[in-house]
C-alpha cells in the first residue's frame, strides 16, 4: 500500500506551512508570554478553511479524509502546539454533533464552522477529570428546554469559543447512561467563563 501524500495533499501541506511560517512562528514567544493566541490567527485560519476541516461536503465543508486532516494538524503543530490544539478543538467538538445530532443541529453547527467560528468540547470537570461516568454537571428539563448546572475545567477554546458542546447528566443518579451533549451558544443566560489556566 502506498502511503505517500497525493499532489493535492502536498499542496494543502505547503499552504498550511506558509500560514504557519508567516502568521504563527514569528509570534510564538509573544503568545506564550501573553498566554493567548493572536485573534488574527483564527480569522486567517477561518478564511483559509482550517476551522471546518471535518465538515462534510453536504454541509458546505471540504469533507476531507482523516489522513489529510491529521497532516494539516501536524503541520500546524510544527509551528505551535497551542494554535494546533485550538484549531483541532473544532473537530473534537464537532464529532458528537455529526454522529448523533439531528439534521437541524448538524446544519447549524456546520454553518458556524464554515463561517470561521470556534467551538469548545466541554467534558472535563474539577472533581471528575475526564471520567465521563463521573460528570456532575446536571441537566434538568423545564418545559421544552434544559437548564444546565455545573462547572468545567481545562477546556480548550473555553474563553474564546463561539459555541460549546457541553456534557451534562440528565439522570438524577448520574452515571454514564444519563450523559447527554448540549449545544450551548456563547452568551446563553447563566453561562460564564472562569479564570484562565496557565
Amino acid at each position: 500500500m502506498d502511503f505517500a501524500l497525493t499532489e493535492e495533499q502536498l499542496e494543502l501541506q505547503a499552504m498550511v506551512k506558509a500560514f504557519v511560517d508567516k502568521e504563527v512562528v514569528p509570534y510564538t514567544d509573544e503568545m506564550d508570554k501573553a498566554n493567548e493566541c493572536r485573534p488574527e490567527i483564527f480569522k486567517i485560519a477561518g478564511d483559509m478553511g482550517l476551522l471546518n476541516l471535518i465538515v462534510p461536503e453536504e454541509y458546505g465543508g471540504p469533507g476531507l479524509d482523516s489522513v489529510t486532516v491529521a497532516m494539516i494538524y501536524e503541520e500546524l503543530g510544527k509551528g505551535c502546539a497551542g494554535v494546533a490544539t485550538s484549531i483541532a478543538a473544532n473537530a473534537l467538538a464537532s464529532y458528537p454533533v455529526l454522529i448523533a445530532g439531528n439534521e437541524e443541529q448538524k446544519k447549524n453547527w456546520c454553518d458556524l464552522l464554515n463561517e470561521g467560528k470556534l467551538a469548545a468540547f466541554c467534558l472535563t470537570e474539577p472533581n471528575a477529570g475526564s471520567d465521563a461516568g463521573s460528570v456532575a454537571t446536571k441537566a434538568q428539563k423545564v418545559g421544552n428546554k434544559y437548564i444546565l448546572n455545573g462547572s468545567k475545567v481545562f477546556i480548550t477554546n473555553g474563553g474564546i469559543a463561539d459555541t460549546y458542546l457541553v456534557y451534562a447528566n440528565v439522570r438524577k443518579s448520574g452515571g454514564i447512561r444519563g450523559l447527554t451533549c448540549f449545544i450551548v451558544p456563547k452568551g446563553t443566560p447563566g453561562f460564564s467563563v472562569g479564570r484562565k489556566e496557565d
